[in-house]
């Protein structure tokens, strides 16, 4: 847990630079590592009996989503770049990453019975939710 949160305050000090693209690169890079930690903890939070097979499987159909709309930022600031990075474009491709995550099905598979499971779920959802924001804050419409 503590290395997923590591990996989003990276990407969040990499928003800042002026180079939009490399940090559109290393954030998509950031928080594909950062879901695959959270993986490895839901993983650990079935292990430990505190979420059942399926909720665990619910909520890494979620992960799966966030690594999907991931790709798909990855492959919108890419064409950004090749475009000629108008302005509002690496905007727009982090609007798109955040929308895609507020999907309701989606945040639907989110919920387990265990509170003190829910509380670290919660955390990794959160901890994207911060990142993306932070990006979004850092590229100013550009």
């Amino acid at each position: 847990m503590k290395r997923l949160i590591t990996v989003l305050c990276l990407t969040v000090a990499l928003a800042g630079c002026k180079d939009n693209y490399g940090a559109c690169e290393k954030a998509a890079l950031d928080i594909g590592n950062g879901v695959t930690a959270g993986m490895k903890t839901v993983d650990g939070l079935r292990v430990s009996g505190l979420i059942s097979v399926q909720e665990e499987t619910n909520v890494l159909g979620y992960l799966k989503f966030i690594n999907d709309a991931d790709a798909a930022f990855g492959a919108c600031a890419q064409q950004a770049h090749t475009a000629g990075s108008a302005a509002g474009s690496y905007t727009a491709c982090v609007q798109t990453f955040q929308t895609a995550l507020t999907s309701p099905s989606e945040l639907a598979l989110i919920h387990v019975s265990n509170p003190q499971a829910q509380q670290n779920i919660q955390l990794i959802m959160n901890s994207v939710n911060t990142g993306i924001t932070a990006i979004l804050a850092a590229m100013g419409g550009k």
